[in-house]
């Protein structure tokens, strides 16, 4: 008869110290990536008027992205931490005097990282090719619309809306225009030249969210419209003239690389697909998934090997061998990618071969454990 584990107070003793670095670490890393796309969030917001629900939704979809990476990250260090500041405390001298051996206290370290490990390939298979690819469909949609403040100062400015205007001074702020020039051959038929002595861009909420919609209100100033057909020519002066400009969100098209087709698809593509290259990077990067994966389960054994020191420096301590252990490993993994893409290397054995590395790291370490 198999018995039933039971959950003692020191399980959850060593799981408590482990979750609070686990979560603080992926809030922290996850900003820490988003900070380097700022700038371009910011030009979305400024450039192209992007809407605060879309710029929210692109926020989301980068943080989901970057998960992968950060949350077996902020695992290791969760490990290191915390077994780093039992050691620190002579913590584990008492375990150990109560009769806990090492292995009994990897135990609980061990199911948070299945439990880790399940969330990551959750995430690798399904969700963030999902996100990846929503994201740049988005992203190639907002490069494709046309910004609406494009009129540079005392300069002949074309593609505005499809208009040739020209301002004598912009002023960015306030988004007017003085001694205002524009040209509108929209009508093939009935051309128009405007002259105004001041103007103004008013965004308009559009349709679509990734529209571009504007009023350009002109004052004080006269419109000239000839007829082509009937040989006209008429002028009307005005106080107030409102122009309406529009510009559609751009096409969503994007080139599908093998890291943004979920699982199902990808399955699906397996068994229709005849090029032996594309077969080999679809198998490629379905083994890295299901490979980066498992990392957490090794980096448990990594973080009792290599935390249990007593040193008080406990936090500097684990970055440092964080950046010690993931930095080879995921230039391993790049190098690994590329061997298995050119041919070189199996798909399955290739993409296992970084994971190789963290074993015998996370065996050399846990055999020489301070206990």
């Amino acid at each position: 008869m198999l018995k039933r584990p039971v959950i003692k107070k020191i399980d959850i003793y060593l799981l408590t110290e482990m979750a609070g670095p686990l979560l603080g670490g992926v809030i922290f890393f996850s900003f820490i990536l988003l900070m380097f796309q700022a700038l371009r969030l910011a030009e979305s917001l400024i450039v192209h008027g992007v809407p605060g629900a879309i710029l929210g939704k692109m926020v989301s979809l980068m943080v989901l992205g970057f998960l992968p990476i950060v949350i077996p990250i902020a695992f290791l260090i969760a490990i290191l931490v915390a077994f780093g500041r039992l050691s620190a405390d002579s913590e584990l001298v008492a375990m150990k005097a109560n009769g806990m051996s090492i292995q009994r206290l990897t135990a609980p370290g061990l199911v948070l990282s299945f439990v880790v490990a399940l969330i990551s390939l959750g995430l690798n298979l399904t969700w963030v090719p999902k996100a990846d690819r929503e994201f740049k469909r988005t992203l190639i949609r907002l490069t494709n619309t046309k910004a609406v403040a494009a009129v540079r100062e005392g300069t002949f400015t074309t593609g505005f809306f499809d208009l040739l205007i020209y301002a004598d001074k912009v002023d960015n702020k306030t988004n007017r225009l003085e001694k205002v020039f524009i040209y509108d051959e929209r009508d093939p038929d009935t051309p128009l030249t405007v002259i105004a002595g001041e103007g103004e861009v008013i965004p308009v909420k559009a349709g679509a969210d990734l529209g571009t919609s504007a009023a350009l209100k002109l004052y004080n100033g006269s419109i000239h419209s000839n007829n082509i057909l009937k040989n006209t020519y008429q002028k009307m002066d005005f106080k107030e003239y409102q122009l309406f400009l529009r510009v559609e969100a751009g096409a969503d098209t994007a080139t599908v690389k093998p890291r943004m087709i979920p699982y199902r698809e990808l399955i699906n593509r397996l068994r229709t697909e005849k090029e032996e290259k594309y077969r080999r990077e679809l198998i490629g990067d379905l083994w890295r998934r299901v490979a980066t994966a498992m990392a957490p389960i090794f980096f448990v054994f990594i973080g009792i090997g290599f935390g249990t020191v007593r040193t008080r420096a406990v936090r500097s301590g684990a970055a440092l061998i964080t950046i010690a252990v993931i930095v080879p490993y995921w230039l391993l993994q790049t190098l690994s990618t590329k061997l298995v893409y050119s041919g070189m290397l199996p798909p399955m054995m290739g993409m296992m071969l970084p994971n190789l590395l963290l074993g015998l790291i996370a065996w050399r370490g846990y055999r020489t454990a301070t206990w």
